[in-house]
């Protein structure tokens, strides 16, 4: 459990730095409600998602994934809190080179248990240009 909410930013990107899928998943509520950008697009609990990230961990070989937060913004209650900002994940070569990269937009709902905070709902997404509906994954 985290601390406080704040906690949440820096164990998401280690955990995906390490390809640690428990470490990652340890965040997240048995409940959460994942809107993802991939797939199946749509998770209503933890035991669904799970096997997502473990897929998306282990299929990476030796690249790495180094996640940056950015503009993030946070109100919370004594229970109930709240973050959106933008998500950038870049694909890190074994030799440090980057491969790739998208940046997105995310939310985060975060309750409060007895021992810290979890998410229980979290939300990825990208626009989609009118042109011709393709998302624009660099804001």
């Amino acid at each position: 459990m985290m601390k406080e909410i704040e906690d949440f930013f820096i164990a998401y990107k280690n955990a995906v730095w390490q390809k640690n899928a428990a470490a990652l998943l340890k965040l997240y509520d048995i409940e959460v409600v994942q809107f993802d950008m991939w797939d199946k697009g749509y998770y209503t609990t933890l035991q669904e998602w799970t096997p997502e990230i473990e897929n998306w961990l282990d299929s990476l070989g030796e690249e790495k994934v180094k996640v940056d937060f950015e503009m993030i913004k946070i109100l919370k209650s004594d229970t109930i809190g709240f973050a959106s900002g933008l998500i950038k994940f870049q694909a890190i070569s074994s030799q440090g080179t980057v491969l790739r990269s998208m940046k997105n937009r995310i939310t985060i709902g975060f309750s409060r248990f007895k021992d810290g905070w979890k998410v229980v709902h979290q939300h990825i997404s990208a626009p989609v240009t009118s042109e011709n509906l393709t998302a624009v994954l660099d804001l």
